[in-house]
């Protein structure tokens, strides 16, 4: 069973006075002290039990549900008095998890959720989905004031089971942005299937029920292995013959099936 997480970065609502002081003794710390100081504690955040709703459903809105449907949300929630575009609409057709409020927000929108989105045009309308959210113990992303909210969203990159995430805590999203389009090069898209190649391996291994100690060598001899340029450049024998050098014997058996999930006939 697959999976899909929402990667987040969360923080503690605080005031705003407390967050401009703890600013200017994180900036004037010294460089240990400094590290103590980061607001933001990443994790990757299931939400397939969550009920998540995005008030607003213009162009920062609907990227906020499409990113919000790719990990399967129990439900999906967004309020908007505005017409669904065809995007959403085709959203509509396809996921029957989403749903959507063409009217203004209301208070009882929130009324079940675990993470919500204010995406409106109007500030002061956030700002209370803010300040409603936080009395009802809601995680909140504020889209136009990220200081206010509770997460901020990095930057990231998805191959398949494979998340990586990039974030200056607010201090340059260009800059992450920048360093997402390098790991974007560097991870291509033969880590899909290396990292769905690897979720077959671990559990046959595990259940051999072979020492803590055997299993990380085996697991880190397969990290380190050259897989990702065997797959990329579609060389299913060097890959077997590599898998067959690492793996025990007792697996040996597995790998032609394994690989030939990996490598796809056309």
């Amino acid at each position: 069973t697959e999976i899909y997480t929402l990667s987040l970065h969360v923080a503690l609502p605080i005031s705003t006075s407390a967050k401009m002081s703890r600013s200017r003794a994180c900036t004037s710390a010294s460089a240990s002290v400094r590290q103590m100081c980061m607001r933001y504690y990443p994790l990757l955040l299931d939400i397939r039990r969550a009920h998540c709703v995005v008030v607003g459903a213009g162009e920062v809105g609907q990227r906020k549900i499409e990113t919000l449907l790719a990990c399967d949300p129990a439900r999906l929630t967004a309020v908007d008095p505005r017409p669904p575009g065809p995007d959403l609409l085709a959203f509509l057709a396809r996921h029957a998890n989403f749903t959507y409020a063409k009217r203004p927000f209301a208070d009882t929108d929130l009324d079940g959720a675990r993470l919500v989105f204010a995406c409106t045009p109007l500030r002061e309308l956030n700002a209370r989905i803010g300040l409603l959210c936080r009395d009802k113990n809601i995680l909140c992303n504020m889209a136009d004031d990220p200081e206010s909210g509770d997460f901020t969203l990095p930057a990231s990159i998805t191959r398949g089971d494979l998340t990586i995430t990039v974030s200056t805590g607010g201090a340059s999203p260009a800059l992450s942005r920048v360093i997402r389009r390098d790991l974007e090069e560097r991870y291509g898209p033969e880590y899909e299937r290396l990292t769905r190649l690897m979720g077959r391996i671990r559990p046959a291994q595990l259940a051999l029920g072979g020492s803590s100690s055997e299993n990380r060598r085996v697991f880190r001899d397969l990290a380190a292995a050259p897989l990702p340029e065997l797959i990329r450049k579609n060389d299913r024998s060097a890959c077997e013959r590599t898998l067959k050098a690492l793996l025990p014997a007792d697996l040996h058996a597995q790998i032609g099936e394994w690989c030939d999930d990996c490598f796809p006939t056309v």
